[in-house]
């Protein structure tokens, strides 16, 4: 058995987290029962074998491109037999293993309809599951991971409801990630070593030579370290003596001849009653399990059969074959079942489809109706059905109707908010261009050369603001706004907010109002200073805006664990039907430029969010000519 070369060989072998059989330890060391039983042939035929650790996915990439020389714990395909030779005898036979949580309602190949499962990419487990939900028709969402532990670690997260691998990672990896077995077990198959193909025969026949001593030798260094990595869990070989083997198979046999004996004397007796009770039981369960409700009418438009009308209608019994559409329905939709009966009956058409809205109980329902024309045991003509409960599906119709509704009018407003800015932008821009083309004009005295830069510079900071209130929403709607709070002082930031705003108040005519109530000692708030002082200088810039006489009051209250701001002024004030929408950009564009007043609209948008992410709501007070006052409160601390 010993390789043709005098020197060491050298064999690159493609490793994978496949616990038990390989994988890297916490160490940084490739081990498992592979390792052992390729370290004991590496030390007898003078082969050093070398790892190279990656996904399953890159081990199969590199013994085709020849980057390692075998593979282990290979199932054999059409397609991976075109770059890889295999060993005639296999490392071990498995099969596929649907893993979940504890509480799962998973028990079934059926129960992962809709559900998410991980799944290990490009591995044979994964793929013949998505086969056979697709033949079951069973729909699934699959995520593809790098290794079987990616898989447990996804159940075990909540972000995927089972998972797929094979009986010897599961049973060996499942207890440590708190995982059961679903008992949805299929696709048994032979694992194999491969090599990259024609390039390794001698290693090849020595490996085949190797593992048929070895899966047949109870006591070799194979099967040894399977139990001892396995822990006893799975794939361990039990080794009894011979003799007790030998007890174990007479004493089993006889058992089945006495036990065949016995089913035959009874099966003789009871063969012909059971037949008839086998099929009554099939036909009853199917139809108790059939998630629709399922019925025979007779000529007069009674029912001779009907399965779960209890559980589907929830009205009249099952069994209660006086019943009939006019003692479930309402007389109009009775009607409408009944004419549909009878031209079955009458032979007019053989099957129709019927979609009708109902009340039962007091629930509104929705039922596919399907009816066919059925001939019973003694000859006579009948009307069959089956009734599928559609109400959720009608429901996410209008949904989906009222969707396509608010996508349209989202999209002609983003459209509105486009030009909006556009206008906004170009705005200060044609001050800025304009004016700083003028002062390249020599003769131009003094007085007039400081008032074009005085509106270059007013022009600047309003192009300085749009764009601020752009990245600001936009970093809102990314979540990337990060919030950084500090303890700071009131009466200090507020006295400051109204010295900044009072001239500014004042130019227009407007009596500026500072209110707090009686002066606490040093009054303070734990919240984000930026965003506090951003949130008030939007409102009052807005009051100070709309307002054209009158008076702006801003201050606040304190209640046990809040305080409350409010911003009051006596401007054009706002409808009752648009207090909500001011604070959605899109709809504040439109009012906006409804106003004829410049501004993005993008100001109470921020603000709200602001508020929100602080901890506070906002709300509004107004009456057209009027004027507004906006109420918001924030935590004054946080734990």
């Amino acid at each position: 058995m010993a390789f043709t070369t005098i020197a060491q060989k050298v064999v690159k072998v493609g490793a994978f987290n496949y616990y038990p059989a390989i994988f890297k330890d916490s160490d940084g060391i490739v081990k498992g029962f592979y390792t052992d039983a390729l370290k004991a042939l590496g030390d007898k035929e003078n082969i050093k074998f070398i790892y190279v650790y990656g996904t399953w996915d890159e081990g199969l990439e590199r013994l085709k491109n020849g980057q390692v020389d075998m593979l282990t714990s290979v199932a054999m395909t059409e397609s991976r037999l075109e770059y890889m030779d295999y060993t005639n005898t296999p490392l071990l036979t498995v099969w596929s293993e649907v893993y979940v949580k504890p509480k799962s309602e998973i028990n079934g190949i059926l129960d992962l309809h809709n559900k998410t499962i991980a799944i290990m990419k490009s591995d044979m487990n994964g793929s013949y599951l998505k086969n056979l939900t697709t033949k079951l028709s069973v729909n699934c969402n699959f995520i593809e991971t790098s290794d079987f532990d990616e898989v447990f670690k996804l159940i075990s997260e909540n972000n995927a409801d089972a998972g797929v691998v094979n009986n010897t990672f599961g049973a060996a990896k499942s207890q440590g990630y708190n995982l059961r077995s679903s008992g949805i077990i299929f696709n048994p198959f032979d694992i194999f070593i491969t090599v990259k193909k024609n390039r390794h025969t001698e290693l090849l026949n020595l490996l085949n030579s190797y593992l048929h001593e070895w899966k047949h030798d109870p006591n070799s260094v194979y099967n040894i370290s399977r139990i001892k990595w396995s822990h006893k869990n799975i794939g361990a070989i039990e080794i009894f003596p011979a003799w007790v083997k030998k007890g174990f198979y007479i004493t089993l046999t006889l058992l089945i001849v006495l036990f065949v004996f016995v089913v035959l004397l009874n099966y003789k007796v009871k063969i012909a009653t059971e037949k008839v009770k086998y099929s009554e039981r099939l036909f009853e369960t199917f139809m108790a399990n059939t998630p629709a409700y399922v019925y025979i009418k007779d000529q007069t438009l009674h029912h001779l059969y009907q399965n779960r009308m209890v559980d589907m209608l929830n009205t009249s019994s099952p069994t209660n074959k006086n019943s009939s559409a006019r003692t479930i329905f309402d007389t109009v939709t009775a009607g409408y079942i009944e004419k549909a009966d009878r031209e079955i009956l009458s032979g007019k058409t053989t099957q129709t489809n019927l979609q009708y809205e109902c009340v039962l109980n007091g629930r509104k329902m929705w039922l596919h109706d399907y009816k066919f024309s059925f001939q019973l045991p003694d000859g006579q003509a009948a009307v069959a059905g089956i009734s599928f409960d559609i109400t959720n599906l009608k429901q996410t119709e209008a949904e989906l109707r009222n969707a396509k509704i608010k996508a349209e009018e989202s999209d002609r407003l983003k459209t509105a908010f486009l030009a909006n800015m556009s206008h906004e932008i170009r705005t200060p821009m044609n001050g800025i261009l304009g004016f700083a083309q003028m002062l390249h004009d020599d003769e131009l005295d003094k007085e007039t050369h400081d008032q074009y830069l005085n509106i270059i510079e007013t022009c600047g900071e309003r192009l300085l603001n749009i764009i601020n209130d752009i990245v600001d929403i936009s970093k809102i709607e990314a979540g990337l706004m990060p919030v950084e709070l500090v303890e700071f002082e009131l009466t200090h930031h507020l006295e400051h907010l109204y010295k900044f705003f009072s001239p500014e108040a004042t130019s227009k005519g407007i009596k500026l109002i500072y209110n707090h109530p009686t002066p606490e000692l040093n009054p303070v708030i734990f919240t984000d200073r930026e965003k506090f002082y951003a949130i008030f200088t939007n409102l009052i810039k807005n009051a100070i805006k709309y307002t054209v006489d009158g008076e702006i009051e801003f201050g606040y209250t304190k209640n046990t664990d809040d305080y409350i701001f409010y911003v009051k002024d006596t401007g054009i004030g706002i409808r009752k039907e648009m207090q909500t929408a001011i604070f959605e950009r899109f709809i504040q564009v439109e009012n906006t430029i409804k106003n004829g007043v410049a501004g993005t609209g993008l100001g109470l948008s921020i603000t709200k969010a602001y508020i929100e992410m602080l901890g506070g709501n906002i709300r509004i007070e107004s009456e057209p000519d009027k004027g507004s006052t906006f109420i918001f409160n924030l935590p004054a601390k946080r734990m």
